[in-house]
């Protein structure tokens, strides 16, 4: 129906609600080429991720008329001139974002085409349906509608050194899930460590995705640790020795190293007459097991020459200044170690309970009953109240007061943007049954319809204010003036109506009949056409000289009076009814003793 599909493309305006020009400035219009003047056409809005600037510009064109609405709506007739457009509110926007757009109202006639642009840094991921409540007139009618316009806000995520966090905030729990940027591909000579905040710890390259199920602010903390260069034995220095060589001279020194198979894996020149300290580059690697150095005086071959000034044996660990008998020697082994640290952060807002509703009112309910929602855990702010998924904006705090049947809900956020919603608590009110109107005929108060009655129901007659014992009929004939009320109660539903007439007793009718004469039925008399809108025929044969004709309104006041006589026993007579108000009516024919009542219905 036109509701549906005239609003639908109004959705980019929900800037224009309840936060309106809150700082999103920038709208530009920017329309396909070659759209229709009259026509329906709307953007669509970006997707947002946690944690990250959103920026979205939507643009759209509303109809001038209902007839783009009668392509997707048959049923909405085409070729009305829509007079404006007014978006009244929203609700249920992404924490963390704001809006902006270029008008308000929109007199469709003048302008067309609008724009609102998104902005903020979403908080609370989650597919939101964001309410718009809009008011649009056609004709000297306006129609109010609610949309859902979807923006989805994709889990966070965050990038450090070590490790991307994917889903860093929630409401009541969140999942997230870790990916290692440093990653050992293979390879030796890596360890990892993590501390997730929650209590568990891993020492996983590529950890499980991690629940942290209570609010709070979560801290993880993760550590690599490469290990891959070695131990690389880069110098040896010959701190002092005690040999000399043959002459008394200063030793002529060079430097041995032995693997831990026994085999000499390194042996330097030497060094004429060295002085010590000594340095020798070595740039051998190192790897498990007891190496030996052993510090030579170079003789070339003299006897008693080629003398070993002491050895040292050492591992890759052995870093600093060694010493066995008169050598002191130190070694630098150079072993270099990456260690990256990365920490970050998990957000776990409150989840708010769930709101639980109470009513109070009858516990069948009907047309005009009085019946209050209310919210029975505490919250007294940041309630929505929805009436079959229309917000109702206006309605503050936490009791609503209902009288219209319908599906009822309430939203509560709490203020991080976390909601819950309640049960939907769904109301019928019963109709009431028709007021049983009635008249007084002399004395005889008579229903004019009793088939408008419920099929199964119960009636109960007052006389100003105070029931009458036994009066339970259709009629009552009453012996005294007052205030006359007649009660109906729908035996299925419960539910019932009232009729008041203040009536004054004729005298004249004892008993509801002329004094000394019963009353007798005056049958074979018909109306038409029935309902009228203006002429109403009466006719019948009628075996007597005069009728007396009475029009009766609804108030038992007389409209018109007129008296016939019947030519050739037929009685034709046409009543005006054009210039009455629409309504029941009551026709009264009496000839003699005889009478009859025919309802007749003016539109």
């Amino acid at each position: 129906m036109l509701k549906h599909y005239l609003f639908f493309f109004l959705l980019v305006i929900l800037s224009l609600g309840l936060r309106a020009q809150s700082g999103c400035p920038g709208c530009v219009v920017e329309l396909p080429a070659g759209l229709p003047a009259d026509t329906i056409f709307l953007g669509s809005a970006a997707d947002g991720q946690v944690g990250v600037y959103y920026d979205s510009n939507l643009s759209f064109r509303m109809p001038k008329t209902t007839t783009p609405v009668n392509a997707n709506d048959p049923d909405t007739p085409p070729g009305l001139g829509i007079n404006r457009i007014t978006v009244t509110s929203v609700s249920n926007l992404p924490p963390g974002l704001s809006w902006e757009a270029n008008q308000t109202v929109f007199n469709v006639s003048e302008e067309t085409d609008g724009c609102v642009k998104f902005c903020g840094t979403p908080i609370i991921p989650g597919f939101y349906n964001v309410e718009v409540v809009v008011i649009a007139e056609v004709l000297f009618l306006s129609q109010v509608s609610s949309f859902s316009f979807p923006i989805l806000i994709l889990p966070g995520t965050s990038v450090t050194e070590g490790f991307t966090l994917a889903n860093n905030s929630g409401c009541g729990s969140v999942e997230a899930s870790f990916t290692n940027n440093v990653p050992s591909a293979g390879n030796e000579g890596y360890s990892y460590l993590w501390d997730f905040g929650n209590g568990n710890m891993s020492l996983s390259e590529n950890p499980g995705a991690q629940l942290y199920d209570e609010a709070g602010i979560y801290e993880v903390n993760y550590q690599a640790v490469i290990d891959t260069f070695g131990y690389l034995l880069t110098e040896v220095v010959v701190e002092s020795v005690t040999c000399n060589d043959l002459f008394n001279n200063a030793p002529d020194l060079r430097i041995e190293i032995w693997n831990p198979e026994g085999e000499r894996i390194l042996e330097t020149l030497h060094v004429d007459n060295a002085q010590t300290p000594l340095a020798f580059t070595v740039n051998l690697f190192i790897g498990e097991g007891n190496y030996l150095l052993r510090v030579m005086d170079e003789d070339s071959g003299v006897q008693g020459g080629d003398d070993e000034c002491g050895s040292i044996n050492f591992n890759r660990l052995s870093n600093g200044i060694f010493t066995n008998g008169g050598l002191q020697a130190s070694l630098n082994i150079f072993h270099p170690v990456d260690t990256i640290r990365s920490v970050d952060t998990i957000w776990v807002y409150e989840q708010p309970d769930t709101p639980q509703l109470d009513g109070e009112g009858p516990a069948t309910l009907c047309e005009g009953d009085a019946y209050l929602l209310s919210v029975a855990n505490g919250y007294d702010s940041g309630l929505l109240w929805y009436q079959d998924s229309l917000p109702l904006i206006e309605v503050e705090g936490p009791v609503l007061q209902v009288a219209f049947g319908a599906d009822y809900w309430v939203a509560y956020t709490n203020e991080d943007g976390c909601s819950a919603t309640s049960e939907v608590v769904s109301l019928t009110f019963n109709p009431a049954p028709d007021p049983p109107i009635f008249q007084n005929f002399d004395n005889l108060l008579t229903l004019y319809d009793p088939g408008a009655l419920p099929a199964d129901c119960s009636l109960q007659w007052y006389l100003d204010g105070v029931l009458i014992e036994g009066a339970n009929g259709q009629e009552y004939c009453m012996e005294k003036s007052g205030t006359y009320r007649l009660d109906v109660i729908d035996e299925v539903t419960g539910c019932q109506s009232s009729y008041e007439l203040q009536a004054t007793y004729n005298p004249a009718y004892p008993g509801c009949v002329a004094s000394g004469v019963k009353e007798q039925e005056l049958s074979g008399l018909i109306i038409y056409p029935n309902p009228t809108g203006g002429l109403l025929h009466l006719e019948g044969r009628i075996e007597s000289a005069a009728v007396s004709v009475v029009l009766y309104n609804g108030q038992g006041q007389v409209m018109q009076r007129l008296e016939s006589l019947p030519v050739g026993g037929m009685l034709q007579e046409s009543l005006e009814l054009q210039h009455y108000p629409p309504g029941i009516y009551i026709l009264e024919a009496r000839s003699g003793h005889r009478l009859a009542h025919l309802k007749v219905v003016k539109y």
